[in-house]
């Protein structure tokens, strides 16, 4: 039996009123409140395209939400790939509604140029925004549209407030024509470049999905947790928690997404922490070969060389001497995201949702289940 209160079923409305400057126009907006009203957080996943018939190995029945991942948007409001969406998922959908699991789309861009051309320009935007509650249209029983636009260097004051206004039109949008299907935002953890206004986007969207990984990441200048949740200078979970709090978006709004996946770096020696000599390689938790391009998994990795474990963190590591000196992989195992499932949990927060699904293994089905039991 599933739990009542998931979440796109919150009681409650909360109107805000928006004046965007510079963009096109302004509105009153009604949108659900608050994502959950479960006294459990709900779980959710992303399954991605390239993972192709990995889904049949999901654990549906402790899901509540898979985020179908990606629906890649172009500079011009349309879709660059939507990598086969819906129809050659139709199988998966089914079957995971049938297990009482929502399916949503992720509509995707990482390119920041694309993102610079787009967002200024009022056409374009209102392009996009009718392509996407066209998704909603075309698939009924979706439950709702994710928004995963993510890019790593400043933009002009006119592309952030055009994307702020490209969220707040979608949402009044999809409220007129689908009121009963939830927006959710995909947030980062950081945003030193200053593209988003997540005070704005905490408010319009149903619930934000927070970057909850790549605290160290590839090219990061020294090895360590990828997500951490505590220590490591800002480079933790409370210390993104905290930003968030700032802008005043709700515990209850936030879901925290969770790596199955790390990295493995060269590194100068065997210190914990080690400065880099290389950029890393991702390491998925535990994926066949064939699926990462023979990148070997964390799991038997850590297996063969030896897993330690952060105090700060509460990360697992290893360390090794190779042929062209020492290496180190950062990653996370099911002792490590019970922790994270805990975190959750302890500060109230709407949920997790794991990225993505396809790395995990039973280890981390049981995890979930003994956290999130039904």
């Amino acid at each position: 039996m599933r739990r009542s209160g998931r979440i796109h079923n919150a009681p409650g409305l909360l109107v805000l009123a928006f004046v965007i400057s510079g963009c096109a126009g302004s509105g009153t907006l009604e949108r659900v409140a608050m994502p959950t009203n479960s006294p459990t957080p709900f779980v959710a996943g992303y399954h991605v395209y390239w993972a192709e018939e990995a889904w049949t190995e999901y654990p549906f029945d402790i899901l509540d939400e898979l985020y179908f991942f990606e629906l890649e948007a172009d500079a011009d409001g349309g879709f660059l790939d939507r990598h086969g969406w819906s129809t050659r998922w139709r199988e998966m959908t089914t079957q995971a509604r049938a297990a009482g699991v929502q399916v949503t789309p992720t509509v995707s861009m990482h390119d920041a140029d694309a993102f610079r051309t787009l967002f200024p320009d009022a056409e374009r935007v209102e392009r996009l925004v009718q392509n996407v509650v066209g998704l909603l249209d075309a698939s009924p029983d979706v439950a709702g549209i994710h928004l995963d636009f993510e890019v790593f260097e400043t933009v002009e004051p006119d592309v952030r407030d055009g994307f702020t206004a490209f969220v707040v039109a979608l949402a009044a949008e999809m409220l007129s024509r689908h009121p009963t299907k939830a927006l959710s935002v995909f947030a980062m953890a950081f945003d030193d470049d200053d593209v988003y206004n997540e005070r704005v986007l905490g408010r319009v969207a149903d619930y934000l999905v927070v970057q909850g990984y790549d605290y160290h990441s590839a090219g990061s200048s020294n090895a360590g947790p990828v997500a951490g949740l505590a220590g490591w200078g800002r480079l933790n979970w409370d210390t993104v928690l905290d930003r968030f709090r700032v802008f005043g978006v709700p515990a209850g709004k936030i879901v925290m997404s969770v790596p199955l996946y790390g990295y493995e770096w060269p590194v100068e020696s065997d210190a914990l922490g080690a400065t880099t000599r290389g950029v890393g390689v991702t390491i998925p938790y535990a994926a066949p070969r064939e699926m990462v391009g023979g990148a070997p998994s964390a799991r038997d990795e850590a297996a063969r060389h030896g897993a330690e474990r952060d105090e700060q963190s509460r990360s697992p590591w290893y360390r090794y001497l190779a042929s062209d000196g020492w290496r180190q992989g950062w990653y996370d195992d099911a002792e490590s995201l019970r922790e994270k499932y805990d975190f959750a949990r302890s500060r109230g927060l709407g949920g997790i949702a794991l990225f993505p699904l396809a790395y995990g293994d039973p280890d981390i089905w049981e995890g979930l289940r003994a956290t999130f039991a039904r």
